[in-house]
């Protein structure tokens, strides 16, 4: 009596590979420095209910955070106040980019005077965000921040234009040969859009719009988003 025949193997059966586990991003690392011990461990609580970053370290002055980061890497997000005993919150985020020019300062205060928030800019903070901002608010401007961002609180950014346009010359700003799309992109930046956003707000792909920030990059002759926002309040490009 014969055995009964068995079915060939599938050979496209052995070729199927279950899907790698998803591994979750990585939390942003913040660390914040903030002289109101209640503001700082309040901040501090917030964030930490939330799984997308992670509170490193706080500090009361700006020198022993000066210290600190200068024995380290930095975190990918500091959250700066503005008004601390000894060094400001101004003086320090230009003397952290020095000391390490890669770190990412998001000023957080309740301050909206014009000159304070110009003079936060151009000592080179990523952003400008005001302390009544919303906890989840807040998370996702510090993932902006580390996803090269540059976000601003809308009554601060409205103040700032406001200021500008005010104060601006009469002769037209520099023409740096940037086109009609780019001029569009450049006042998403300077507002504090993502890639991610920018590519919504104009129905693009991500992709074009990295390649046209890196033609105002290029045009501008910057390095970074902060100095493109630097550049573009400077010279009244938006």
């Amino acid at each position: 009596m014969s055995a009964p025949d068995t079915p060939a193997p599938d050979p496209s059966a052995s070729q199927v590979r279950p899907a790698p586990p998803v591994r979750p991003a990585r939390p942003a690392t913040v660390v914040i420095v903030e002289d109101q011990r209640e503001v700082r461990e309040g901040l501090s609580y917030l964030l930490g209910r939330d799984g997308r970053v992670r509170v490193e370290a706080g500090f009361e002055r700006a020198e022993d955070f000066l210290s600190w980061l200068g024995r380290r890497e930095p975190p990918d997000v500091v959250l700066m106040d503005i008004h601390l005993p000894g060094m400001s919150g101004i003086e320090a985020t230009r003397a952290a980019l020095e000391l390490r020019p890669r770190a990412r300062v998001l000023i957080l205060t309740v301050f909206e005077e014009s000159d304070t928030i110009l003079a936060a800019i151009r000592a080179g903070a990523q952003g400008y965000l005001l302390k009544n901002t919303r906890p989840d608010a807040l998370v996702d401007q510090i993932l902006a921040a580390r996803d090269q961002g540059s976000p601003i609180s809308p009554s601060v950014a409205s103040r700032l234009l406001a200021e500008l346009r005010k104060g601006a010359p009469a002769a037209p700003p520099a023409d740096y040969g940037l086109t009609a799309r780019e001029r569009e992109v450049l006042r998403d930046v300077v507002d504090g859009l993502t890639y991610r956003e920018l590519a919504e707000r104009h129905r693009i792909a991500g992709s074009t719009a990295k390649k046209h920030i890196l033609h105002i990059y290029q045009k501008l002759n910057v390095s970074s988003k902060a100095e493109i926002v630097r550049k573009a309040l400077d010279e009244g490009l938006v």
